[in-house]
């Protein structure tokens, strides 16, 4: 348990979680507008929609960041 506390300090920061809300809201306002009618598995199911946004909004923040660091090394 001790490692897993550690893991969520080292490599979620608070633009993390705000990137994987923002991701959520627009994943679901597109779902909203026009992915509910689509014949596309992941684009029929808000869940499925949640996730993909959780996903993609961490992994955009996280290179971000991660470019960010690499040119404060150089």
């Amino acid at each position: 348990m001790k490692n897993i506390k550690n893991f969520f300090r080292k490599n979620i920061t608070w633009l993390h979680v705000l990137g994987m809300v923002a991701g959520v809201v627009l994943s679901l306002l597109y779902w909203y507008k026009s992915g509910q009618f689509s014949e596309n598995i992941l684009k029929k199911s808000p869940l499925l929609m949640a996730f993909w946004g959780v996903s993609t909004g961490y992994i955009l923040i996280d290179l971000v960041l991660g470019s960010k660091r690499k040119d404060d090394r150089e």
